[in-house]
């Protein structure tokens, strides 16, 4: 039931925001540059920058609220957890408007209107059609969306759905989901978007010590270029809301 997966959701909330955010891997050197990655590709394929309104799905502490905003767009950053939301509100300050809501019944979000909607790694968390009847009409047509998520094909995102010891020491929600590129596209073809990218990137792990991120990354290079592409860790999206 919706209500169950929601107090989930904000209990997480409340043990992420009490100083375990370091299980979403963002930290390090590798962690960074992971970060990075996503950040620049959610504000070029979103196309941010100043007069730009943008929402953020699922802004959690504000790892992503403070690299978004950074690009001069008008942010607002929208999250189901107080616990979260109150931590990304410090972190941010004046640079965007934090608020709690929910990206599936559109609770907080009434009457507002975007430019752009992005995300990382909040779409698995949620009813995916559910948020889309909710948040694609708050997308002014032409305006543009870009997500990143974890890939369902990856074997250690495979593992921490199906192996319970894993996925308790990894925090992943027994509701939480992932998918494929593929997958994905035709979610958002079926809901109206005219989608631009949508493939598998990265395999570069947070965990990987400074000194093998060079090599990794010219690893990947070479993957990436293969058909083990299919298999890295995450999936990228890009897509637009049709002119009337």
């Amino acid at each position: 039931m919706s209500a169950d997966r929601y107090a989930a959701e904000r209990r997480q909330g409340e043990l992420i925001a009490a100083g375990q955010e370091h299980v979403w891997g963002w930290s390090g050197p590798a962690g960074e540059l992971r970060a990075s990655r996503r950040a620049r590709f959610l504000i070029d394929q979103a196309e941010l920058g100043p007069g730009i309104r943008c929402l953020e799905l699922g802004c959690g502490t504000g790892e992503f609220t403070t690299r978004l905003a950074a690009s001069g767009c008008e942010l607002v950053a929208v999250d189901l957890s107080e616990a979260t939301a109150a931590v990304a509100r410090d972190r941010v300050g004046d640079s965007a408007e934090v608020i709690v809501g929910n990206i599936e019944t559109g609770e907080g979000l009434e009457g507002r209107e975007f430019d752009a909607v992005v995300g990382v790694s909040v779409l698995h968390h949620v009813d995916v059609h559910s948020c889309l009847e909710t948040i694609v009409p708050l997308v002014r047509p032409g305006g543009r969306l870009a997500f990143t998520e974890p890939n369902r094909l990856n074997p250690q995102v495979w593992a921490e759905r199906h192996l319970e010891p894993l996925r308790r020491l990894r925090h992943v929600l027994p509701h939480e989901t992932a998918f494929r590129a593929r997958e994905l596209r035709s979610i958002f073809e079926h809901h109206g978007l005219d989608v631009d990218v949508a493939e598998p990137f990265d395999f570069l792990h947070h965990v990987t010590p400074a000194r093998l991120v060079r090599p990794v990354q010219r690893l990947e290079r070479v993957l990436e270029r293969t058909p083990l592409r299919e298999i890295a860790g995450s999936v990228r999206i890009a897509a637009r809301r049709p002119r009337a």
